[in-house]
């Protein structure tokens, strides 16, 4: 009987044991403060996120505030006592003369702590009038290319534009970014239209021709915004 009484609180001691294994989701520091910075700033910070748990620790979502974004995380699957890190990214623009706190929302597995609540946290200045955030200025550019022969490229084209002739195109297209406004003339329209359509098909889907080319601008706007790079 006393036998059979031990060898039963074994059991339960081995099932006791059995539930305390967990995952356990834990970071260094929750909270990040950046001080004060110049609206239209990025502030970015990577949080280092571990499992101290004894068991796989599956992270599953990550959910931001407003302005925030988070990199893809290179492990979402953390063994025992391995940690990920973790950058956020938030974009102060539209938040000047506040003080903010962002928060950080992160899912997993872990039956405590889930979400982590991570924060950042300071003081967005306001800018200046005459200053452009480079989150801003990326909703501006563009690239534009002449696709005319060096000579008449030196001889006169349109501010900002480089030159790339049509026939080496081909050559540029893994150097172009594939996400911005990429905007192609040559000298009557014809080139870069063909050009275009080619561009359109690697995957370019803000590439445009300039109807006309050279010649229509010419004859609209005469040597306006002109330049010409012949010898010095």
């Amino acid at each position: 009987m006393k036998r059979v009484t031990i060898l039963t609180l074994f059991a339960l001691l081995a099932i006791g044991a059995l539930g305390l294994a967990a995952p356990a989701i834990s970071v260094g520091h929750p909270i990040y403060e950046f001080g004060s910075v110049v609206e239209g700033n990025v502030v970015t910070h990577p949080f280092v996120l571990t499992n101290s748990g004894d068991e796989p620790l599956t992270i599953s979502q990550v959910v931001t505030s407003c302005g925030c974004t988070t990199t893809t995380l290179a492990d979402k699957t953390l063994a025992p006592g391995a940690s990920v890190s973790m950058e956020v990214a938030l974009d102060t623009r539209g938040f000047g003369g506040q003080t903010i706190v962002k928060l950080i929302k992160v899912y997993s597995n872990a039956p405590a702590d889930n979400p982590l609540v991570l924060q950042m946290k300071g003081t967005v200045l306001r800018a200046k009038p005459y200053n452009i955030a480079v989150g801003d200025l990326t909703n501006l550019i563009y690239i534009l290319i002449d696709l005319r022969a060096p000579e008449a490229y030196a001889a006169g084209h349109l501010i900002g534009a480089i030159n790339i002739p049509a026939a080496e195109l081909s050559d540029w297209v893994d150097r172009l970014p594939k996400d911005v406004l990429v905007i192609l003339y040559s000298a009557d329209g014809s080139a870069s239209d063909e050009a275009v359509e080619t561009l359109l098909a690697d995957g370019f889907l803000q590439a445009k021709s300039l109807l006309g080319g050279m010649a229509e601008w010419t004859r609209v706007y005469h040597d306006r915004f002109i330049l010409t790079s012949g010898p010095k």
